[in-house]
């Protein structure tokens, strides 16, 4: 049915976990104006969502059209910086995640506006925090793959991510998701590795790099201390590692 299952996967991943994180965000602007008597403003943050879904399809357009421009020049160098980005921005994310309690600086940030009154600032907030997990989406799926089948997974993903928002919302009892964000946050790392072997194998064709065994043959990521030797020989990725290890750890999937 589909042609890569690694790449539908992949998609699948990225889409549900900034998806799930911007409905997060989204419910707790919601649970906040409730709490404190502004439910008036809810729909200001409705209308940020709005303004940023849009600006994220514009986004994802705009992004094919720059790329498809640039690569006319030097394919293989423009898409080695790329696939550097992305992996960096990766980088940033996780260790945003680490560093900081988002829900607590959304929220201080969200009361201080209804201090306020700024119904405006709700919605900007909304807009800013939901685009920019659309932005970190278009990026991560643009420089993995443009393939349908990741586009597919991707948009799957999404819709999965916005199902167990509303649960978490409209659920009375608290609903643990480390174990998700932790799994997820695993995966951004290998792909951030997968992401800089790719760079390393682009700046090779072009000379930018010695070409060798390691480079041309498997590529050694190293990254958060992570050493992997992938061997291009074996028909191994990344994306089937990972697959194969959440196969092999689930109940029942394992032949036990």
């Amino acid at each position: 049915m589909f042609s890569n299952f690694d790449e539908l996967a992949a998609g699948g991943v990225i889409g549900f976990r900034e998806a799930l994180e911007a409905a997060l965000i989204i419910s707790i602007l919601v649970a906040l104006l409730q709490r404190t008597d502004r439910g008036a403003m809810v729909r200001w943050v409705w209308a940020g969502v709005a303004a940023a879904l849009v600006a994220s399809v514009a986004t994802w357009k705009a992004f094919f059209l720059l790329t498809g421009e640039f690569s006319k020049y030097n394919e293989e160098l423009f898409e080695g910086i790329l696939y550097l980005f992305a992996a960096a921005l990766i980088t940033t994310v996780v260790l945003h995640i680490f560093g900081h309690d988002t829900r607590r600086m959304l929220e201080r940030k969200a009361e201080a506006a209804i201090a306020r009154r700024e119904a405006l600032g709700i919605g900007l907030l909304a807009f800013v925090s939901v685009w920019r997990e659309g932005v970190e989406t278009v990026i991560f799926l643009g420089a993995g793959t443009q393939s349908s089948d990741a586009i597919i997974g991707a948009l799957v993903g999404i819709v999965l991510a916005c199902g167990l928002g509303w649960l978490i919302f409209s659920s009375t009892r608290k609903i643990d998701l480390r174990l998700l964000f932790d799994g997820s946050t695993v995966f951004l790392v290998l792909f951030a590795a997968f992401l800089v072997s790719k760079a390393m194998h682009e700046f090779g064709e072009i000379g930018l790099l010695p070409e060798s065994a390691l480079l041309s043959g498997a590529a050694v990521l190293a990254y958060f201390g992570i050493a992997h030797v992938v061997s291009s020989r074996y028909g191994i990725s990344l994306v089937q590692a990972f697959t194969n290890l959440l196969r092999d750890l689930t109940p029942g999937k394992n032949g036990a």
